[in-house]
């Protein structure tokens, strides 16, 4: 099997050329979590998946977004077991 070449670029560095390699985009879900975790504590984001559950809206698209979204953040704290924790911890 062909192993697939990183893409790479000349740039100038002084005096002289170099081959760099171009970096990879990461994927929007890693963006999303890198930006949840470096900004909310696990027991906020215990708390708005618990809102997130049990809100309901005349479109069936958005429910399935809002789904998703809290399913997303539920995985991140560890699973249904650990949202669960957390969000007695902060009394709901």
């Amino acid at each position: 099997m062909k192993r697939k070449r990183p893409k790479t670029y000349d740039a100038d560095a002084g005096d002289r050329k170099v081959r760099v390699t171009v970096p990879v985009d990461p994927k929007s879900e890693d963006v999303l979590a890198d930006a949840v975790r470096d900004n909310l504590s696990p027991k906020a984001v215990a708390t708005i998946v618990s809102y997130l559950r049990t809100v309901r809206t005349d479109d069936a698209d958005v429910d399935d977004e809002v789904r998703w979204f809290a399913e997303h953040l539920t995985e991140m704290l560890g699973g249904g077991e650990a949202q669960n924790r957390l969000a007695e911890e902060v009394g709901l």
